[in-house]
């Protein structure tokens, strides 16, 4: 059974990601929904998405990184990797930046995404076919107060996205990057209206995007057979 694995899918945009493969595989994928808090959730999507399996993991350790890892290995074999775990906070000044908050910021967005698409690729090189596609972020060509090492950590992963898909091209993997602009989601749900309108006038649609919208550009990615080492931005103009 080849399957496909969403980090983070309880999130908005990893649920759509989810239940975008499994529709549009027709069920020649199975999907594995990555968690690591929101069990709740985890556990509905599975109920909602047929061929699904949920596993609770902290990415940020080798330990849980392991955890996911098995638990595919168990079912089937990765044939999809997508990276799409992830915090933005703390949301520090650049004069403010703390060694604890770059330390939770790089594990998570950075050293996480790193170590999976090592391992994963490993198991997908057997078979000399796979997809990882990572979730980047239009700040790492933004500059927005407080999000100084959340950008650093998303345009390394954008880099790392290039290398990995000039190295595994060969080996019949393709690796390649979605950087969503301002989606609507839980997390913006917090943003208060005054700083949504500013954001929104830099945007030039004008309007945040749904979650549907990364669903389908990631899909794109998995399906399309001639695509790496590209870094596809959906953010309604916000990166222009």
């Amino acid at each position: 059974m080849d399957i496909a694995v969403v980090t983070g899918a309880s999130g908005g945009i990893g649920a759509a990601i989810a239940k975008a493969i499994a529709e549009k595989s027709e069920g020649q994928l199975a999907v594995c929904l990555h968690y690591n808090g929101n069990r709740q959730a985890a556990e509905a999507l599975v109920n909602e998405i047929p061929n699904s399996f949920a596993v609770q993991a902290n990415l940020s350790t080798a330990e849980g990184r392991k955890t996911l890892l098995d638990a595919v290995l168990s079912k089937g074999t990765p044939f999809c990797l997508i990276n799409n775990a992830g915090i933005d906070r703390p949301h520090e000044p650049a004069l403010m930046v703390s060694e604890e908050g770059f330390d939770k910021l790089i594990a998570t967005n950075l050293k996480a995404p790193l170590f999976l698409m090592r391992d994963f690729a490993k198991e997908m090189a057997r078979n000399e076919s796979g997809v990882i596609v990572n979730i980047s972020s239009v700040l790492a060509r933004r500059a927005v107060v407080g999000s100084a090492v959340y950008r650093a950590t998303k345009a390394a992963l954008e880099a790392l996205t290039l290398q990995f898909a000039a190295e595994l091209g060969p080996k019949g993997i393709r690796v390649v990057a979605v950087a969503p602009g301002f989606i609507e989601t839980a997390m913006t749900a917090e943003i208060p209206e005054e700083q949504r309108s500013g954001i929104k006038d830099d945007v030039a649609l004008g309007s945040f995007g749904a979650p549907e919208a990364i669903a389908e550009t990631v899909w794109h990615a998995i399906e399309n057979q001639y695509l790496t080492g590209a870094v596809i931005a959906v953010d309604g103009g916000m990166a222009l």
